[in-house]
Parts: C-alpha cells; structure tokens; sequence
C-alpha cells in the first residue's frame, strides 16, 4: 500500500469536505452554540460598557480587538450592546466559517483583509461606517504579527472621524493553542472572566505619516495594554505581542 498516497488523498478529501457550505453552516452552529453555552455559564466582570453605551447614543464607532480573542465579541455585543455592527472577515476558509458564525448573531460579515490588499473590504467597511454601523475589525489578522496593529482601523478613523474603542476578555479557564500564530483562547465553561471596552480614541483628520503612525502606536499599545491587564485581573499569564525583530527574521527566511 503507497501510504504517501494515501495520506495525500486523506488530506485533499478532508479540505473538499471543510471547504462544503453545508459543512461550513454545521461548524458554525456549533461554534455559536458553544460560545453561548460558555458565556452564560462564566460570572462576568464587565467594564467599560456602561460608558460606552452612554458615548455611542448619538454616533457609531469603530472596535478593534485581537483576533485571537474575537470568537467571543458577538456574545458580549448582542447581551450588552445590541447595535448594529459590521465585522470584517477573511474571505478564505475560517473566515467563512466565521462569517457564518457572526451572521447567527445578526452581526454583518464584509468579506476582506485588514491588510493593504483588502481594498474591496476596505471600500464596503467605510460604505457600512457612513451608513451608520458599527465596525469591528481584528487588526492584527488574518494572519498576523500577533497583537501588533495594521494601519487600516487608524485609517478608517481618521476619514470617518469615528472613535476608536478597544475591546477584550479573559478568563480563570480557557485554552491557549500555544501553536497558533495568535495564541488563540477559547473560553471554557463556568470560570470567572473580564470583559472591558477602553475609552474612546480620537484621530485627527490632518496628520503627517510620521504624526499617523503616532496614532498607530497608541492605539497599539492601548490594545496591548488592556489584553495584558485582562489576563492579570483572571490570575492568567499575559499573552505578548509578537517580537517584530523575530517575525521579519522568520519572514525573511
């Protein structure tokens, strides 16, 4: 038997059969049916909403959130906030699975990149933004440098002259794929978590690239900071950004 065979037909079967609508929906269910189920069963310290809410009356905003903790948003938006909101998702595989996955929390998914090749994303996301929806965007996806921000929700921002709000949570009990580029978490079920949304960041419309990237860079850091802080307040060890030095090495590679 050509076991090489064998395994190369096992793989490119499973990829067809992940790659299926039918699949895809089925995944979906699941996942938002589990992120349900592990919400409601973990006590809640939530932070920063009750401001927001008050903030965001009179004009919508722009979120921002790492993407190795964005599975759970969907949850808190619709229990705490209930606005319409507009996601930005990857249009290859796991970003269908995800936009199937926002469209049962009644959250709309643009297909697109948060990177510079995402122009068609990049064009509907502000046509929702003007049209008055929240935007949500991961800006460290869809592949990465982990917790380090690209330049589009600062770009968004600054032609909109929307807020920018960052958002994360944490809990006592969650799995960390440690193998993941993003470190991803998974909530796990009756734990003490944190959920906390920042105070609002406002970017000027005028500004150098060099004054930008400023603007970049404290967003970043915002962003950083209150993962970091999350994850402490829970006992948890915090996760870090993605060393750049290291990244470009491996890139270069």
């Amino acid at each position: 038997m050509n076991y090489a065979k064998l395994k190369f037909t096992i793989k490119t079967t499973g990829r067809k059969i992940l790659k299926s609508t039918i699949v895809i929906k089925c995944l979906s269910v699941v996942i938002s049916l589990y992120a349900i189920f592990a919400g409601k069963t973990t006590k809640w310290k939530i932070k920063g909403v009750d401001e927001f809410i008050k903030n965001t009356k009179s004009s919508n905003v722009i979120l921002v959130g790492w993407h190795s903790r964005a599975t759970m948003l969907p949850y808190f938006w619709n229990k705490y906030i209930n606005a319409r909101l507009s996601a930005l998702v990857s249009p290859h595989q796991d970003g269908q699975i995800m936009a199937h996955f926002l469209k049962r929390f009644k959250i709309n998914a643009v297909n697109g990149s948060s990177n510079e090749k995402g122009r068609q994303g990049a064009l509907e996301l502000m046509r929702e933004l003007m049209n008055g929806s929240n935007l949500f965007i991961s800006p460290d996806g869809p592949r990465g440098p982990r917790m380090r921000m690209k330049k589009s929700p600062i770009y968004f921002a600054q032609k909109s002259g929307k807020p920018i709000y960052c958002v994360c949570f944490s809990s006592n009990k969650a799995l960390i794929f440690e193998k993941a580029w993003d470190k991803t978490m998974i909530l796990l079920p009756f734990g003490k978590g944190v959920f906390q949304i920042s105070e609002p960041i406002y970017i000027p419309q005028n500004l150098s690239d060099e004054e930008f990237e400023q603007y970049r860079q404290k967003v970043e850091n915002i962003a950083i900071n209150l993962s970091i802080n999350c994850d402490k307040e829970v006992g948890r060890i915090p996760c870090q950004p993605a060393d750049m030095d290291d990244y470009k090495r491996k890139e270069n590679e």
